[in-house]
C-alpha cells in the first residue's frame, strides 16, 4: 500500500483561475482500487496580464513567435508555481505536484494529431523542490486517441451504479460528458468499457468571452447568471438553432473540441449578428448561454439516449453548475432526470474541486506506473500510462516509497470521503457493491 499527498493542478480553457486541490491518495491492499481524501481545495486567480497573453495566442491565425511560445512557457510554470504558495498548503505536507498546466491548443483529429500543454514543470519543480508529473494528454495522442476528455474513468470509478444510469457534465470552459450506464441494465455490444465520454460543445467559453467583450473587458463573466436572467425574454430561437447547425454537434462520439472551434472571434460574430437584430445586450448574453444549455441537452437526444436509454441522474461540475440559467434550463428539458451538481447527495466531491482532484489522481497513476481504463469507443484500445515526470528535491525517497509497494493494474473503483475525510469502502477489484446515492 503507498499512500502519497498530492497537489493537483489544472486551469481550463476559462482562463480565470488555477484550481489547487490537496489530497490524500492511497492504494488499497490486494486491489487495483484506491482512496481519495480532498484535504483542501482553493482557485487562485491568473493574473490578467497573462491571461490576456493567452488569450491573444489561443486562437486560430494569432500572430505569434517561438519566442512568445517558449516565453509563455515559463510564465506559465512561474504562475503555478505562485498558485501552490498562494493555496497556504505546507509544502512539508505534499509529496507530489500534478499539473495539467494550461492547454494552447489541441488538434486531435486529421493527419498529423497534436496537442500542447504549457506550464513549464521544470520551474514549478525548482521552486517548490517537489516532483511534479505533467503532460497527461499527450500519451492519449499518442496512443492514437482523441485525449479529451480525461476525467471519465474517475468519474465512472466513483459513479457507477447498478441500477441507475448517470452522466457527469462538465461546464467548464468546454462541455463534456460523461456516461456511466447502469451495470444491470442491457448495453450496446459495442460500448467497450464501462463508460464513455466526448465534448458536448461550449461551456462557458463564449459567454466569458461575450461579457468580456460587451463590457470592453470590465467583467470577464456572467456572475450568478445575472445577465442571462435579464435577457430570458429576448433569447433569439433562430440564433440557437442556426449555431447548433455547426459540423462539430452533427459529429458523433468520440469526439473533443476547444477555441480552435469556439473562440473570442466566434463570440464576436455572434454578438454582432445579434446587434444587427438590435438584441440588448442582456439579450445577447442570454441567447448564447441557451446555446451551451441546449448543445447538452441534443447531445444527449442524439449520442446518449439512443444508447443507454434513460439517464437517471446528472451531475454537474465547472463553473457552469453555478449559473443558474443553465441548470435550470437543463432541468425543464430533461424533466425525468434528476439534475443537481456533483457534491450534493453522497459523493462529497464539489463541482469546482472536481477537475483538480481528478489531476492528482492521474499524478498518482502515473507516477506509479498505471494505466486508466480506455473509454468505450476510442479509436484504439492500446493501454497507456499518463504523465511525465519531473524530478524534485524529493524525487529519490518518493520512489523508493513507491516501488516497494505499487500494483500496476488499471484503476477499477474510487472511494472516498472527499469532503468529510470519511474514507467509504470501496469495491475491492472488479467485483461491484451498490452505494447508498
Amino acid at each position: 500500500m503507498v499512500s502519497l499527498n498530492v497537489l493537483g493542478m489544472n486551469c481550463g480553457t476559462s482562463i480565470d483561475g488555477i484550481d489547487v486541490a490537496h489530497c490524500r491518495i492511497s492504494s488499497l491492499p490486494s486491489s487495483a482500487d484506491i482512496t481519495v481524501q480532498l484535504l483542501s481545495y482553493c482557485e487562485i486567480p491568473v493574473t490578467h496580464s497573462l491571461r490576456t497573453r493567452i488569450l491573444a495566442l489561443v486562437k486560430p491565425d494569432a500572430p505569434t513567435t517561438l519566442e512568445d511560445v517558449c516565453e509563455l512557457n515559463f510564465l506559465l510554470g512561474e504562475e503555478f508555481a505562485r498558485a501552490v504558495k498562494a493555496s497556504g498548503v505546507d509544502l512539508d505536507e505534499v509529496d507530489l505536484i500534478a499539473s495539467h498546466g494550461q492547454t494552447l491548443w489541441h488538434k486531435p483529429t486529421g493527419k498529423n494529431i497534436s496537442t500542447l500543454q504549457m506550464a513549464e514543470p521544470a520551474v514549478i519543480a525548482n521552486r517548490t523542490k517537489k516532483t511534479v508529473v505533467s503532460n497527461f494528454r499527450t500519451a492519449e495522442l499518442a496512443a492514437g486517441r482523441q485525449g479529451a476528455p480525461l476525467s471519465g474513468f474517475f468519474e465512472a470509478a466513483i459513479l457507477r451504479h447498478a441500477t441507475l444510469t448517470r452522466i457527469s457534465q462538465n461546464i467548464g470552459g468546454i462541455g463534456n460528458a460523461s456516461v456511466i450506464p447502469a451495470l444491470n441494465r442491457p448495453r450496446p455490444a459495442a460500448l467497450d468499457s464501462s463508460y464513455f465520454a466526448f465534448d458536448s460543445g461550449p461551456g462557458n467559453v463564449l459567454i466569458d468571452a461575450t461579457v468580456r467583450l460587451i463590457s470592453q473587458g470590465k467583467y470577464h463573466y456572467d456572475k450568478d447568471g445575472e445577465a442571462g436572467a435579464r435577457g430570458v425574454n429576448e433569447i433569439d430561437a433562430e440564433a440557437v438553432e442556426e449555431f447548433l447547425q455547426k459540423e462539430y454537434f452533427m459529429r458523433k462520439p468520440p469526439k473533443t473540441t476547444g477555441r480552435e472551434l469556439f473562440s473570442d472571434d466566434l463570440a464576436r460574430e455572434l454578438i454582432e449578428s445579434l446587434r444587427a437584430k438590435n438584441v440588448s445586450d442582456d439579450g445577447i448574453v442570454a441567447t448564447i448561454t441557451r446555446m451551451t444549455s441546449e448543445s447538452i441537452v441534443r447531445a444527449y437526444s442524439a449520442y446518449v439516449i439512443p444508447l443507454v436509454g434513460h439517464i437517471d441522474e446528472l451531475y454537474i461540475c465547472g463553473g457552469g453548475a453555478f449559473n443558474p440559467n443553465i441548470l435550470s434550463y437543463l432541468g425543464s428539458s430533461l424533466p425525468h432526470t434528476k439534475v443537481r451538481k456533483m457534491g450534493e447527495a453522497t459523493l462529497g466531491l464539489s463541482a469546482e474541486a472536481k477537475e483538480a482532484v481528478l489531476f492528482a489522481v492521474l499524478g498518482f497513476l502515473g507516477l506509479c506506473g498505471r494505466s486508466v481504463p480506455i473509454a468505450g469507443f476510442s479509436e484504439r484500445r492500446e493501454k497507456a500510462v499518463l504523465g511525465a515526470v519531473t524530478p524534485g528535491g524529493n524525487y529519490r525517497e518518493l520512489l523508493e516509497r513507491v516501488v516497494k509497494t505499487v500494483r500496476t493494474a488499471a484503476l477499477t473503483r474510487v472511494g472516498s470521503g472527499l469532503d468529510s475525510g470519511e474514507t467509504r469502502a470501496p469495491t475491492l477489484g472488479g467485483g461491484y457493491r451498490e452505494d447508498p446515492v
